[in-house]
């Protein structure tokens, strides 16, 4: 599904991009573009905490 129209991102381009990112421009240049008219960038930001949830998820199985 497209998340952000202008520039043609899907979400799991974004949700890929967002494991590590430490906010929405950093997702953006993981993916070469920049946010333009802006309406994505709430679902981006949720996509980032997602990915910071199952990143920390991750690590609490590896430690047990």
């Amino acid at each position: 599904m497209f998340v952000c129209i202008c520039n043609a991102l899907k979400d799991r381009e974004l949700a890929a991009a967002s494991h590590g990112a430490r906010n929405v421009a950093e997702v953006f240049r993981r993916c070469g573009r920049r946010p333009k008219c802006g309406k994505c960038l709430p679902d981006v930001a949720e996509l980032i905490e997602a990915a910071r949830e199952d990143d920390q998820g991750a690590v609490k199985i590896a430690a047990e």
